[in-house]
């Protein structure tokens, strides 16, 4: 059920943003792995067939980059950055991203990403 989907791998260091990510994409037919650190990451780009990376606001900017290092050296799929809602930093460098204020929304934004990359 979850393969035909794709396998997303979600870091976070806050393990309840990660259960809760984990149980809304599981409950849409995702197969999902959850890794709090980048060693995590690592262990499984290298071993588990992940198609999609999605990382939490909870990690450090350098944690991010740690992630984006190993993520592309081990699996090369996209990264999904999670933002809090109108992060100072983000509105001073002028990024807007499509907001998700639902599950639903955020299930699409999931969706349409692996959709994307399945019909490459």
């Amino acid at each position: 059920m979850g393969l035909s989907k794709g396998k997303i791998l979600v870091v976070s260091r806050d393990p309840r943003l990660a259960d809760t990510r984990k149980t809304i994409l599981e409950a849409a037919g995702f197969s999902v792995v959850a890794a709090m650190d980048d060693s995590a990451v690592e262990e499984a780009c290298s071993k588990d067939g992940i198609k999609l990376i999605m990382l939490g606001y909870s990690l450090s900017p350098a944690d991010k980059r740690r992630v984006w290092a190993k993520s592309r050296l081990y699996c090369d799929v996209p990264v999904l950055e999670l933002h809090q809602r109108g992060k100072p930093e983000l509105i001073e460098r002028n990024v807007f991203a499509h907001e998700a204020l639902k599950a639903d929304d955020f299930l699409d934004t999931v969706h349409k990403l692996l959709h994307e990359l399945n019909s490459r």
